[in-house]
């Protein structure tokens, strides 16, 4: 899991440090020269170093099997990258880049800081894609749990981890498709159903925690500084593929049990020493 969690890692670092440097060829250009340039440079990156992420992870899987089963399966790289929707989402945050009517300045550092995290995500999508894509053909059927990699975790990413392995089309996973930015968890096969070979991977604690953290705001009998911390996030909206292929989305207000925002906020202050400062919401 490390080395999987490395060479992701080493993708994103390499998909960032080409921006840094194309990054300095547009200094001193207008701010629409420089739009025009980011909406097609950074899809590029992304889809060039995504797919160094998602060849890694085929490889990787493939190494894993054979240690279980010998030849027999071959895992495909994934890649199912956007580059229209990418193009909306830069568009929209590149108005940093431009002086504003009411004469706040443009802020091109700012809109710097936030392509080096979209890098971050979008590289790394295709690597986790391509493991629950590969879960999905393999003729053993394995399930797959998120297990986070890093020292400290946040608790929307440990929410998620405490689903133990799932056994279950990628579609039904729902939220196990959302990673914040500079997320370390990874996405990890197990054929041993039952069992769990990961060190340090605790899905039973972490399920516990999450349930400690739903009784208190379905029961609304926790202190009133959960209860106003559960309520202080923003919506959290769902998207669930039904098996007719039809997309369905809803959307959870804050305080309400089913709000992972909610649910997260409230895990923080219940366990703050285990928990790191900064960590992401998923929108």
């Amino acid at each position: 899991m490390a080395r999987l969690g490395k060479a992701q890692s080493q993708a994103v670092s390499l998909a960032r440090r080409e921006l840094g440097r194309l990054w300095m060829e547009l200094e001193g250009l207008p701010a629409a020269r420089q739009r025009d340039i980011l909406l097609d440079l950074l899809p590029a990156l992304c889809r060039k170093y995504g797919d160094i992420g998602s060849v890694a992870a085929a490889q990787w899987y493939d190494e894993l099997w054979r240690q279980w089963f010998g030849d027999g399966f071959e895992a495909q790289p994934a890649n199912g990258f956007d580059d229209e929707a990418a193009r909306g989402i830069i568009r929209a945050n590149a108005g940093l880049l431009f002086d504003k009517s009411d004469g706040t300045p443009s802020d091109p550092d700012k809109f710097l800081r936030w392509a080096n995290k979209f890098l971050d995500r979008k590289v790394k999508e295709p690597g986790r894609l391509t493991i629950q894509a590969n879960v999905q053909r393999d003729p053993r059927k394995p399930g797959y749990a998120r297990v986070p990699s890093g020292g400290r975790t946040c608790p929307f990413c440990l929410m998620l981890a405490g689903r133990g392995y799932v056994y279950a089309s990628a579609e039904t996973a729902g939220a196990d498709h959302d990673f914040h930015d500079d997320c370390d968890c990874e996405i990890i096969p197990e054929w041993d159903r039952g069992s769990n070979h990961i060190e340090g991977y605790d899905p039973d604690l972490y399920e516990r925690m999450y349930r400690q953290a739903r009784d208190a705001l379905e029961g609304r009998h926790a202190d009133p500084p959960l209860l106003e911390a559960a309520n202080n996030v923003s919506p959290y909206t769902v998207t669930i593929t039904q098996r007719s292929g039809r997309r369905r989305t809803h959307t959870y207000e804050p305080g309400d049990p089913n709000n992972l925002n909610s649910l997260a906020a409230i895990m923080r202050r219940q366990h703050p020493d285990f928990f790191r400062k900064t960590d992401g919401s998923i929108h």
